[in-house]
């Protein structure tokens, strides 16, 4: 279980860094965070989860909130993986259990039509209601009641046992039947590999627990995501974290989208979340050193990573900091050892401090002006969570972009969804659709209405 949250904590390090799935929406207040704060919080848990000698990690909603991205971020390392699997040449059709969850046949034209229509209204109750508390409207606080809250976590937590336990666990002999791997098939399968691991590992906790994770109905080669989703749940969230009180688990974890500012009752949750965000990232822009921008990936890197590698700023920490753990006996692509990396992190930080001002993965000759102006931490969050500038939802048009002689000639690009065009708008009195001033001359029919409108005259 260690050795995996150690590896979620490293994989962060470049996600952050591209700018990956590195902010999931189920964690609003880790994810609206600057980059630099996210990775501090990161390197926080993963010192205070992994290595012995430390305390835990603060119990903050900042720290909480990191703990539950982590587990979200796990959970899209194993969407992708899932998703790319069948793009390695040597990865045997054996390992593929085509086993997918079921899906519907898709939303009808007619339906489709309806499902925009109720967005679009969904979208203009939203936007009158954001107008209003940036007016300052009273929305009262957020409370959320214990003793509901503990309810509907029981009942959910029914329904995920029986799902990833009814038939008892895959036997031994199976487990032991499977042929060796080929390193495609062992990358293609990384992530599902460590998982099934660290839910082996999981033994009864106290006498008479008859619901170790060991015996969950199937193994790394399960394609089902939702039953991975759930049994990562209950190992690193019901069975080891407490987030306080039923508030601050819910202000947490739930996205913020459209539907929350349309729904009155979710208002006081987002003008809660608004108010955390912004203190949280107003006292970490005053603590922020630029000198020092990679000392979080440097301090995740030591304790978590059992890969040698750096960019090229990177690279005489690295090195030193290699070379002092093989001189104390720690074995780096081994992994584990978290509390002894730890000691000689603290021990060679100070002399090396070479390149700490640019990002772990800089290549040469990148602009340090360049990259720290995209690190540097703002002091208040978005006006709005979840939102986005509003675009024109009519039907997209084909894209045409211009060669470069010697490259490539001029390419046509398909249309894609919606116009997404962003000036010029108007929204339809009846069914509340924003189109462009071009569609609004080739929609002459309002969709809800069925007869002329403002904006279909």
């Amino acid at each position: 279980q260690a050795e995996l949250f150690a590896a979620v904590c490293h994989h962060y390090i470049n996600e952050a860094e591209s700018d990956c799935n590195d902010t999931p929406d189920e964690v609003p207040i880790f994810s609206h965070l600057s980059r630099a704060q996210r990775l501090k919080l990161v390197a926080d848990v993963a010192v205070g989860m992994l290595c012995e000698d430390e305390p835990l990690p603060p119990d903050t909603i900042q720290h909480n909130s990191a703990y539950r991205a982590i587990i979200e971020i796990l959970f899209v390392a194993l969407e992708v993986e899932s998703d790319m699997q069948y793009d390695y040449e040597d990865v045997g059709e054996d390992l593929l259990n085509y086993d997918e969850e079921e899906r519907g046949n898709g939303r009808t034209e007619e339906e489709m039509e309806e499902y925009d229509v109720r967005q679009a209204l969904i979208e203009h109750r939203a936007e009158k209601n954001m107008k209003k508390l940036k007016k300052g409207k009273d929305v009262g606080e957020f409370h959320v009641d214990e003793k509901q809250a503990d309810l509907s976590e029981v009942i959910s937590g029914v329904s995920r046992m029986k799902r990833i336990f009814e038939g008892g666990p895959v036997s031994k002999r199976e487990r032991d039947s499977i042929r060796p791997l080929t390193d495609d098939e062992e990358y293609a399968f990384r992530w599902r590999r460590l998982c099934d691991a660290a839910l082996q590992e999981d033994v009864p906790a106290f006498a008479g627990d008859v619901f170790p994770l060991r015996n969950v109905n199937f193994d790394w080669r399960c394609q089902k995501l939702n039953k991975w989703y759930m049994a990562l749940n209950l190992m690193f969230d019901t069975k080891l974290m407490d987030y306080g009180s039923a508030t601050d688990r819910a202000l947490i974890l739930g996205n913020v989208d459209y539907k929350s500012y349309a729904d009155p009752s979710q208002l006081p949750r987002v003008k809660a979340l608004e108010r955390n965000i912004n203190l949280l990232m107003k006292v970490y822009a005053c603590s922020w050193d630029p000198k020092l921008l990679a000392i979080d990936q440097r301090r995740i890197y030591a304790v978590c990573s059992n890969e040698i590698y750096a960019g090229h700023y990177q690279e005489k920490w690295v090195l030193g900091f290699c070379n002092e753990c093989t001189a104390r006996g720690i074995d780096i692509k081994a992994g584990k050892n978290y509390q002894a990396r730890l000691d000689v992190f603290r021990d060679t930080k100070d002399d090396l401090m070479d390149g700490c001002e640019y990002a772990f993965g800089s290549f040469k000759h990148e602009e340090l002006e360049r990259i720290q102006e995209s690190w540097t931490p703002k002091e208040e969050g978005p006006e709005e969570l979840g939102f986005e500038e509003r675009h024109c939802s009519g039907p997209g048009q084909p894209k045409t972009i211009p060669g470069i002689d010697g490259l490539y000639g001029e390419m046509t690009f398909p249309s894609h969804g919606f116009c997404w065009e962003r000036e010029n708008l108007q929204a339809c009195s009846g069914c509340r659709a924003v189109l462009c001033k071009f569609l609004m001359q080739k929609t002459p029919v309002c969709r809800t209405m069925g007869v002329s409108c403002q904006i279909h005259p």
